[in-house]
């Protein structure tokens, strides 16, 4: 082993500090794509402005992966040597020893360019015993394992750029990276993604120095955690544009020229006026979106859509699916939720497995009792489409399941028809707060109720499936609420 080798790398591929937010992590490179905002606000939202919330889903799916990964790595690379380190200075001075040891494959590897402000893990190196690097007469080459069918944008532009953090340092470019996906391998080639990797890295930089602000996303997810409650604030209390649902990226860019900039401003330039800048039906739907904000009231399309037909017997339901989160991980829905509005109480049925899936579908038929006289309230096309896909696959239910089918009513595609409202979007997480609805608790959404339906399966916690259940419970009473409050509600017309 050459430690001078090893310490003339590190020395110049450090340069003297360690990583911090002014450089630019591979693992960030969704951000850079998917939420740029929220890389803005790192770097210029006023201090005390970060709220850190907890992705139970997102952690446990990287442990889950981390095991499944070293499994794999073990079994395929019998020699591997897995970097252990007390720190990342530590790790990245392992990762170069074990290089210039010419070690078949390293696992758990980090690399460093600090000049170029730019570093990334690694999941595996392996060794090519073909052409001559500084460390000798091989070179290494990557292989990153991601969780997915499909190679996505993100995941190329990610190795590539760790590829070159690679080839700077080894002196030789591995054209090819490998990814391990959840079916097969594919290789990424550098060349593809270099031109589009540069303007990237160009764009966090003009990012970090202010002379590029990104647009948020939409509330209630405006940018992601640690932002997305700065993010959210900043986007309503300014009002932009964001807030009309109808608007695209290239519709807000066009009304900005014309000194359009907030939803009070769509209301000034007047429906006229909005015609003559957007095609229809964006520049109606545009202003009774932005006439719903400045009178915080829902402005009435069309009557005849709302209010949904009451029956006998009025039931909101809700599905929640996850995945097992092991090696094999299926998708299935583990709970119904249903609220009993004449009842006024909350019923729900529970399947542990996913061949437990079907019995709590014939559960929910029976609780059913008088289908002539029932409706089934739901929120988006999830439910129905789920229930049909089922019918499909459960011949001996398949009569069941259309039944079910056949009594849903879609909430949301009636009130999309018969409103403007003063929400960013229909969804329900952003619709029903729109009118005062809170869900109780702030640490169990969707993804969290995964996490803790999977950790109730391990450790039979009750605590932990009632989280889930409440959170349901929330979401079906979400619908009703927002039902009665539309249906109560003083509405504006349409001119």
């Amino acid at each position: 082993m050459d430690d001078t080798l090893t310490t003339t790398l590190f020395n110049q591929f450090s340069a003297g500090r360690t990583p911090d937010k002014t450089d630019f992590n591979a693992s960030k490179m969704f951000s850079l794509l998917e939420d740029p905002f929220g890389i803005w606000c790192s770097f210029h939202a006023p201090e005390g402005t970060a709220v850190y919330e907890v992705n139970r889903y997102e952690n446990l799916k990287v442990r889950t992966d981390r095991n499944s990964r070293d499994i794999w790595i073990k079994e395929h690379y019998p020699g591997v040597e897995f970097i252990r380190a007390e720190n990342e200075t530590e790790r990245f001075q392992a990762t170069l020893r074990a290089m210039a040891e010419g070690k078949p494959a390293i696992a758990n590897a980090v690399l460093w360019n600090l000049p170029q402000s730019v570093y990334g893990s690694i999941n595996l190196l392996q060794r090519i015993d073909e052409g001559k690097s500084v460390f000798g007469p091989y070179h290494y080459r990557i292989v990153q394992f991601k969780r997915a069918h499909d190679l996505k944008e993100h995941y190329a532009l990610q190795v590539s750029l760790l590829n070159h953090i690679l080839s700077d340092i080894q002196k030789y470019t591995c054209r090819y990276t490998q990814v391990e996906l959840k079916t097969k391998a594919v290789q990424v080639d550098y060349l593809d993604h270099e031109q589009r990797l540069v303007r990237e890295l160009d764009f966090f930089r003009k990012i970090r120095s202010g002379q590029a602000r990104p647009e948020a996303h939409k509330p209630p997810k405006a940018a992601n955690s640690p932002w997305r409650v700065y993010a959210n604030k900043v986007v309503a209390e300014s009002k932009d544009l964001l807030m009309l649902p109808a608007l695209s990226a290239e519709m807000r860019q066009c009304l900005r020229i014309y000194n359009i900039n907030t939803t009070d401003d769509v209301v000034r330039a007047g429906l006229e006026k909005m015609r003559t800048i957007l095609e229809e039906p964006f520049a109606t739907d545009a202003y009774y979106n932005a006439v719903a904000y400045y009178h915080q009231k829902p402005v009435l399309k069309e009557k005849g859509h709302f209010p949904p037909p009451l029956k006998k017997r009025n039931l909101y339901f809700d599905f929640e699916a996850t995945e097992t989160f092991t090696k094999n991980s299926v998708s299935f829905v583990y709970l119904i939720g249903i609220w009993d509005k004449e009842e006024n109480k909350y019923v729900s049925f529970v399947a542990k497995t996913p061949e437990e899936e079907i019995k709590i579908f014939e559960q929910f038929y029976d609780y059913i009792q008088d289908p002539q006289n029932t409706a089934l309230y739901h929120w988006t096309e999830y439910e129905a489409k789920k229930m049909r896909k089922m019918a499909q696959e459960n011949k001996h239910d398949e009569q069941k399941l259309n039944l079910l089918v056949s009594l849903c009513y879609d909430l949301k595609v009636a009130a999309q028809k018969a409103f403007y409202l003063p929400a960013p979007s229909f969804s329900l997480k952003a619709a029903a707060p729109a009118f005062g609805f809170q869900w109780r608790q702030d640490d169990c959404g969707a993804m969290d109720s995964m996490v803790y339906f999977t950790n109730w399966l391990k450790t039979g916690n009750e605590e932990l499936l009632n989280k889930v259940l409440m959170y349901n419970e929330d979401d079906c009473k979400a619908m009703l609420f927002l039902e009665e409050k539309l249906k109560q509600a003083d509405v504006l017309k349409l001119k």
